[in-house]
């Protein structure tokens, strides 16, 4: 199963007031039925390729309505060859579209926005609606987080993000073939959506899967750091030895101080150490006490001789 498919199945899953019921199937209907319309007849079609989705609705639209359901399965014949889960809604069809708010007879045409007076907890329930009909939402196993609601007519689009505006989300838009897209892809914009739409489970095992991914990252970052700079001291390390043994072959070492010879016969002894580990060795060969920037300063004055006697 999908992440998003396990998120669509957290939220109908959970206890919804009456209220809380009418606004979902609102938004979920709104942006899922098909109409059918004709002379002798008139209803309309909700569908899912979930069926404790499917199972949800159905038990909401019996709870609010005196609806007479008929249930229809299709099974897919593509590759992937999952059922998709229909029910028809034949009795009081146009009644429940009005009054969820989704279909104006009056006028012919799809009611966008919600009523001015609904609280808050039909707004989260609204909104859950849509993303459970035309949401998706990237498995936080993947570093692409994206979370989408493609909705097919511009002003719904517009709506939808208008509406969580008020929620201080920033969702783009973007045209994808014939679909308006918004979505959101920073990691705390998507739980935070997650949360809204109360998947709490699911935003546990985003936020786990989360933290545990860039911990990785980081200690690879840090691996990284450490292998370059450790290579960077190994370099540093090679082009020293070849200065000092230039001094000595050509019978500069003597214009080295004390100090600095001191270091140049640890650094032949250990090539590879860093200047945190040559300082540990003056102290404990010679009771030297130097800094790393003291030991850096040292080697400067032997690259300045090699430099000014390089022949």
């Amino acid at each position: 199963m999908s992440f998003a498919l396990s998120v669509k199945e957290e939220v109908v899953k959970k206890s919804f007031a009456p209220c809380c019921q009418k606004a979902f199937l609102g938004g979920f209907t709104k942006y899922n039925m098909k109409l059918n319309i004709s002379d002798h007849y008139f209803n309309f079609e909700v569908s899912s390729i979930s069926n404790p989705v499917i199972r949800a609705i159905y038990t909401f639209f019996r709870h609010s309505f005196d609806a007479e359901i008929e249930t229809i399965i299709v099974q897919s014949n593509k590759l992937k060859k999952h059922k998709t889960f229909i029910l028809k809604i034949k009795k009081n069809s146009r009644y429940i579209l009005e009054a969820l708010h989704v279909y104006d007879f009056a006028h012919h045409q799809k009611i966008i926005e919600i009523p001015d007076d609904w609280e808050e907890h039909c707004h989260r329930a609204y909104i859950a609606g849509i993303f459970v009909a035309c949401g998706s939402v990237n498995s936080p196993n993947t570093s692409n987080y994206h979370l989408e609601v493609q909705f097919s007519e511009e002003p719904s689009v517009l709506y939808f993000k208008k509406l969580l505006s008020k929620y201080r989300f920033l969702f783009k838009i973007t045209k994808r073939h014939d679909k308006y897209v918004c979505y959101i892809k920073k990691s705390f914009l998507v739980s935070d959506f997650l949360k809204l739409i109360d998947a709490i489970n699911s935003v546990l095992t985003f936020e786990d899967t989360r933290i545990s991914r860039d911990m990785t990252n980081s200690i690879n970052r840090l691996n990284n750091i450490e292998i370059s700079n450790q290579q960077k001291s190994t370099k540093a390390g090679i082009e020293q030895v070849m200065m000092i043994n230039y001094l000595v072959d050509h019978d500069l070492f003597d214009e080295l101080n004390e100090n600095t010879k001191k270091l140049a016969y640890q650094r032949l002894a250990n090539p590879e150490s860093s200047l945190q580990e040559l300082s540990d060795l003056l102290y404990d060969k010679y009771n030297l006490e130097l800094s790393k920037s003291g030991v850096n300063h040292l080697f400067r004055e032997i690259k300045k001789i090699y430099y000014e006697n390089l022949k």
